[in-house]
C-alpha cells in the first residue's frame, strides 16, 4: 500500500532554536520578491512570547530532517478580546511542498489547541490578493467575517 503524504509529516513545539530556520525562509522570500511574513521587530516579540506564554502556539513540520512549514498562532490574543477567537498569525509551507497536506496538518493542530482550550471560532488576516492562501482557507472551512480591515498610510 502507498503511504499517503500526510503520513510522512512529523511536527514539533516551535522552540527558539528554530528561530534561524524563519529567517531563513523570510529572507529567501525577500530575495525573490515575496513578502515579508514578519517585521523584525514583531518576529523577536514573537519568539520571546511563545517560550513564556501559554497561550502561543508555534509548530514547525518536517519531512524526514527538513523543515518544510510552519504555523503560529495565539489562542488568548491580548490584541483582540470579545470573541471565543483564537488568531492564526502565520502559515507557511515551502512551495516546493504544498499540497501535500503539511499546511493542513498544521492547521488541523491548531484547530486541535482552540478547541481544547473551549474557543469556539479561529480568525486570520489575509491579504486580499494572495488568492492561493485564501483558496487553501476556503478548503479549510474558512469564510469571509462581517469585519473588514482598513488602512492609511500616513505621510
Amino acid at each position: 500500500m502507498k503511504r499517503r503524504p500526510f503520513e510522512k509529516i512529523e511536527t514539533r513545539e516551535f522552540t527558539v532554536e528554530d528561530a534561524n530556520l524563519i529567517l531563513k525562509v523570510q529572507q529567501e522570500l525577500k530575495e525573490k520578491g515575496g513578502l515579508d511574513l514578519f517585521c523584525d521587530k514583531m518576529f523577536v516579540e514573537l519568539l520571546n512570547e511563545i517560550q513564556s506564554s501559554s497561550s502561543l502556539f508555534g509548530r514547525i513540520a518536517y519531512i524526514g530532517d527538513k523543515p518544510v512549514g510552519f504555523v503560529f498562532g495565539d489562542t488568548r490574543p491580548k490584541w483582540y478580546s470579545g470573541y471565543d477567537c483564537g488568531w492564526l498569525i502565520s502559515i507557511f509551507v515551502l512551495p516546493e511542498y504544498r499540497r501535500q497536506g503539511i499546511g493542513r496538518r498544521l492547521i488541523v493542530e491548531f484547530f486541535e489547541k482552540v478547541r481544547e482550550l473551549g474557543l469556539k471560532k479561529v480568525c486570520i488576516a489575509v491579504e486580499f490578493t494572495n488568492e492561493e492562501t485564501l483558496a487553501f482557507l476556503r478548503e479549510m472551512g474558512f469564510k469571509r467575517s462581517r469585519f473588514v480591515h482598513l488602512e492609511k498610510q500616513i505621510y
